[in-house]
């Protein structure tokens, strides 16, 4: 663990329990959206599955994925609970990895702003 000494005075630490909570809670979001997904495609699943008993299966592990995103969620809101006030670090530095601003700013505990650190990245929905 790095001492405070050894921290650049323009970076901002934030404790190691909050990012956990955080990175906690954006798995938690991502479970949900899995969810709502899985319970989108359920009824064209279904009807593929009596044609085919494997798509069954398919639908089977979207519930998995589910509910493995929010027991990791589960884990990582538990650890934060317990981990040490004084564990702290710089998220910015990881956070940099992320391209979906949103995602990044949120794990870095980065303020919204025009000048985000990345640049929005391009995105076509079904066209």
């Amino acid at each position: 663990m790095p001492t405070d000494a050894d921290e650049s005075p323009d970076r901002e630490t934030v404790p190691v329990a909050d990012i956990a909570d955080r990175v906690g809670e954006a798995l938690e979001d991502v479970g949900e959206a899995v969810h709502r997904l899985q319970t989108l495609i359920a009824p064209m699943v279904l009807e593929a599955a009596s044609r085919n008993p494997v798509h069954l299966r398919e639908l089977q592990d979207f519930d998995h994925i589910s509910q493995k995103l929010k027991n990791i969620a589960d884990f990582l809101g538990a650890l934060a609970l317990i981990l040490p006030d004084d564990w702290r670090l710089d998220p910015g530095v990881a956070a940099k990895v992320l391209t979906l601003a949103d995602l990044s700013v949120h794990l870095s505990f980065a303020e919204k702003s025009d000048d985000a650190p990345h640049e929005p990245g391009d995105f076509e929905l079904f066209n």
